[in-house]
């Protein structure tokens, strides 16, 4: 990617629902883009799109953020090859359903090799980067379902708990190095991997606004929506272990 004068923000997880928005916002903004996912066709169309809509640079990448090698790929770019790095948005993730008895264990490996093990070594190389420039911001998406254990889907919650309580360590280290890192937790939102109608559901262009308006502030993790910011509390602050482990089953049953 050539220099340019404008700021670049890296979304990863960019070819649908979150991360797409995400690009799409960055882009409006007057970012230039590298866009990271699995499917290169899906990112080409929307580079193509945004390059013309708004006048920006935007890059793609294909990778696998589950395969070591991409891993170290991507991590390599984001240290040492770009010509610059603002922001770097870790979207990519993965939410298999089910009791753990049943699942596949390719697939759980495949998730916390994506939620988890790929979150943290492109975090590290962001703020090894933006450390050097001082300055840059971080986003890491987390999960409602980051505030308690969640039955039914427990693996995928726990690794949602390691990005919140991860991304919030990194916020206080890195604090005085002029770095801004924090975590979004969305709820239920409309996206491919939550297809479907639910009540009060959430779009992607909404949970990017949350961002958008957290940036500024000094908060290591916000919450998207009202109504899950409110679960989010009760279920963290308010209920028993034991009341949360129960409320939290009834919730997820369908997932089962």
């Amino acid at each position: 990617m050539t220099a340019t004068s404008r700021p670049l923000a890296v979304v990863t997880g960019a070819s649908s629902g979150i991360g797409a928005q995400f690009a799409r916002r960055y882009a409006s903004e007057g970012f230039d883009l590298v866009l990271v996912a699995r499917s290169g066709p899906t990112l080409k169309e929307l580079a193509d799109q945004l390059e013309v809509k708004h006048g920006v640079t935007v890059d793609v990448r294909t990778a696998d953020l589950a395969d070591a090698s991409d891993v170290a790929s991507l991590a390599a770019m984001l240290e040492n090859e770009l010509p610059r790095l603002d922001h770097l948005v870790n979207c990519a993730g993965s939410a298999p359903e089910g009791d753990l008895y049943r699942a596949d264990e390719g697939a759980l490996r495949q998730m916390i090799d994506l939620n988890v093990t790929a979150l943290t070594l492109l975090t590290r190389a962001a703020i090894i980067r933006m450390r050097a420039q001082r300055e840059g911001t971080i986003i890491n998406i987390a999960s409602g379902a980051a505030y308690q254990p969640t039955p039914h889907m427990g693996a995928y919650g726990a690794t949602k708990s390691y990005v919140l309580m991860f991304t919030e360590a990194m916020y206080e280290e890195n604090l005085d190095h002029g770095l801004r890192i924090f975590a979004v937790a969305p709820g239920d939102t409309d996206t491919p991997m939550n297809p479907g109608s639910g009540k009060g559901k959430r779009t992607p262009d909404q949970v990017v606004d949350t961002a958008w308006k957290a940036m500024p502030g000094r908060k290591p993790s916000v919450v998207d929506g009202r109504q899950n910011g409110i679960l989010a509390f009760a279920s963290s602050r308010l209920l028993s272990r034991r009341s949360r482990l129960r409320s939290a089953e009834k919730m997820m049953r369908h997932k089962a």
